[in-house]
């Protein structure tokens, strides 16, 4: 993949970006011990049978700051605990003009010409319908057993030809938040990642490699993927 002088210089900006001391919620911490924290944390995710979280909090990310995705998808799990399904959102979604949903389901203030445009709804209605048809379609028991039997054999590199790569909206990007969203060990190719990867560690490689880059790096996928983000986002680094 690089020649192993190049991966001795990555690996010695790698520790560099780990060094680096960011703002975190309990005050200065290196964005090494940040990043080590946060994928021990996602881990747990690998549990859950929770086929809503992945997919809101993926559609809302979308052209958003994590903390706005954050604060929004809570504000929803809080207001709308009936909502925790994808069957019980897709019935809300059916039911409810997209001015109305965006307003009040996803404290999104779109205008009535541009709601049913916005890329946030749209990508929900997307996802929603394409994993609720996926799960019919392999005859599996759980919503969840779907998205992770997809998340299984899911390739970056072929989204055209796969049931849900192939949906508007849906890239790279959005596979791997949706996998990150379900504890799997992946690189998600956001701006920052990709700045980072190119402007700083000086690698060009295809999108679809960076998992294997991680792994030939000797570094979990989650975390290279954390470090990435949070050193491009605190240097204002981004592709």
């Amino acid at each position: 993949m690089i020649s192993n002088d190049k991966k001795q210089e990555v690996l010695s900006r790698i520790r560099e970006i780990e060094g680096f001391i960011i703002s975190g919620g309990d005050g200065s911490i290196s964005i090494g011990a940040l990043c080590s924290r946060i994928t021990a944390e996602s881990a747990e995710l690998a549990n859950s049978s929770d086929s809503l979280t992945p997919i809101l909090r993926t559609s809302l990310v979308i052209n958003w700051r994590e903390s706005a995705m954050k604060s929004r998808y809570e504000r929803f799990v809080r207001t709308f605990p009936e909502i925790s399904t994808l069957s019980a959102l897709k019935r809300v979604m059916d039911d409810t003009e997209p001015l109305v949903f965006c307003k009040t389901y996803l404290n999104i203030n779109a205008n009535s010409l541009a709601a049913e445009k916005n890329p946030k709804y749209c990508l929900l209605k997307e996802l929603t319908n394409g994993f609720l048809d996926y799960q019919k379609l392999f005859d599996l028991t759980s919503e969840i057993e779907a998205i992770r039997h997809w998340s299984a054999s899911v390739d970056t590199a072929d989204l055209k030809n796969d049931l849900i790569g192939k949906r508007h909206g849906v890239g790279p990007a959005v596979v791997e938040n949706i996998r990150l969203n379900l504890g799997d060990r992946v690189v998600k190719p956001d701006r920052h990642v990709i700045g980072v990867m190119k402007k700083f560690l000086r690698v060009d490689i295809p999108l679809a490699s960076y998992n294997e880059f991680a792994r030939f790096l000797g570094k979990d996928p989650r975390y290279l993927d954390c470090i990435c983000f949070e050193y491009g986002k605190a240097k204002g680094i981004s592709a």
